[in-house]
Parts: C-alpha cells; structure tokens; sequence
C-alpha cells in the first residue's frame, strides 16, 4: 500500500521531467543549422507549435506544456538578444 505523501513527490517528479521533455524552443532554433537566428525566433517557434497542438487537438496535455514553452523561450530568447542581433549583421 502507498502512502499519499510518498506519491507527491514522485508526482513532482513526473512532471518537471515531462515537463524538461517537451524542449525549449530557444534551444532547438539556435542549435539548427537551417535556422537563420533572429530576435525572438525560439518564442515564434512557441506560439507556432501551440497554435499547431491547439488546432490539431492530439490530447489535452500537448496543448499545455507547449504554451508552457512560450515563457521560458522568451525568456531564454531576451538573454540571447545581444548574441542574435550580433549574428543578424555577419
């Protein structure tokens, strides 16, 4: 028999790893060479694939944690500005 409080934490767990899964889309779009950088290309790339899961409607969770993605790849893309505006004039 499982105890509740032990299940929280493994529930936690599951999360932040589902949650580390999903990638950030900063990182994919800086990391492909077909991709030429730009301000704030990764969060485009967010709100993209979230539209995409939005319209296509898989399952209910692919929908959050891409919107989950638009955030943390705007933050990701404001810390690389100067590194893109730097690559958009070479």
């Amino acid at each position: 028999m499982h105890n509740r409080k032990t299940m929280s934490p493994n529930i936690a767990a599951l999360v932040l790893t589902l949650t580390l899964l999903t990638g950030c889309s900063t990182i994919r779009v800086h990391s492909d060479p077909n991709v030429t950088p730009g301000p704030y290309v990764g969060t485009k790339q967010a709100v993209r694939k979230t539209r995409q899961y939005w319209y296509d409607f898989d399952y209910y969770g692919q929908v959050a944690m891409a919107a989950l993605d638009i955030p943390l790849s705007l933050v990701a893309d404001t810390l690389l500005l100067p590194y893109d505006a730097y690559q958009s004039r070479n």
